[in-house]
């Protein structure tokens, strides 16, 4: 982001960082011909006007990142435009807007100004009904439902080796209080002072044997023997199980609409695809 100072305690070195370090906003305020007439410009340089529509741009991009838009930094960006257009001309004093690089890189840069223009454009086009999310909700909601996938809330000890676990579950059979034992033997610093426990969740959240584990005991289980896994050995027990809840609709609403945005996007870019006519030419193997 470009630092806020005034113009008067701006060094050149400062400057010329600030210019270099200028997020490219747009094919045109990068190279673009200066279009501008005198009064629409924020000042000249060589007699080419800088616009104030680059000025606008460049003041937007920085503003929405968090740039505070006061009199000092609005002048402060303007020192650093005319920088550019004197770097620019001297860029193309030296004929670099023609070589093959440059212009390959500006055709690319244009393609894509275009594609952003139009993906803008879909937004407004596609933007969903509420009545289209909370259908979409809905239907997501009733096959979450039909799935019935479960959550397990569970608690373990974790050690290093089987016969330690093997004896806490024999004291647990012995009449042991397991968040007792959790405390005194868990090497899971993150639940042992909670006896343990851990919080609800789906059987994919956990590393598989442990997984595997929990569906097996089902509510109330605590396991006979060691459950090995990557981390070392696990005493289990599945204190409750349930259908995992469905998120409300206001929590889901934004990621939902970005979800349909992306599907009618992806539709239309399948579409076009397929009815444009191409032709794939030459090898791409490298020589």
């Amino acid at each position: 982001m470009i630092r806020t100072q005034t113009t008067q305690n701006y060094g050149a070195a400062a400057l010329l960082a600030s210019v270099l370090s200028v997020a490219v906003l747009s094919v045109a305020a990068l190279s673009g011909p200066a279009i501008a007439a005198e009064e629409d410009a924020v000042a000249t340089v060589n007699g080419v006007p800088v616009p104030k529509s680059r000025f606008d741009l460049l003041l937007t991009s920085q503003t929405s990142q968090g740039q505070q838009d006061t009199p000092a930094f609005r002048e402060e960006l303007r020192e650093i435009m005319i920088t550019r257009e004197v770097l620019a001309q001297e860029a193309k004093r030296r004929e670099m807007d023609q070589s093959d690089e440059y212009k390959a890189q500006l055709d690319a840069m244009q393609q894509q100004l275009l594609i952003t223009a139009l993906f803008n454009a879909l937004i407004q086009e596609m933007e969903p009904t509420e009545e289209a999310k909370r259908a979409h909700y809905e239907s997501i909601k009733a096959a979450n439902e039909a799935a019935g996938q479960k959550e397990y809330l569970a608690r373990h000890i974790l050690v290093d080796d089987p016969e330690q676990a093997q004896k806490i579950i024999d004291d647990l059979q012995g009449g042991a209080d397991f968040a007792t034992l959790a405390k005194e033997y868990s090497n899971d610093t993150g639940t042992k002072e909670n006896g343990g426990q851990l919080n609800w969740a789906v059987p994919q959240g956990y590393v598989k044997p442990f997984a595997d584990a929990i569906v097996a005991l089902g509510k109330g289980g605590r396991t006979e023997t060691p459950v090995q896994s990557n981390f070392g050995y696990h005493v289990i027990e599945v204190l409750d199980v349930r259908t995992k809840p469905f998120p409300p609709y206001a929590q889901v609403e934004e990621q939902l609409r970005k979800e349909m945005l992306t599907a009618s996007r992806d539709e239309l870019i399948t579409k076009l695809r397929n009815e444009a006519t191409i032709k794939k030419i030459g090898s791409l193997d490298s020589e």
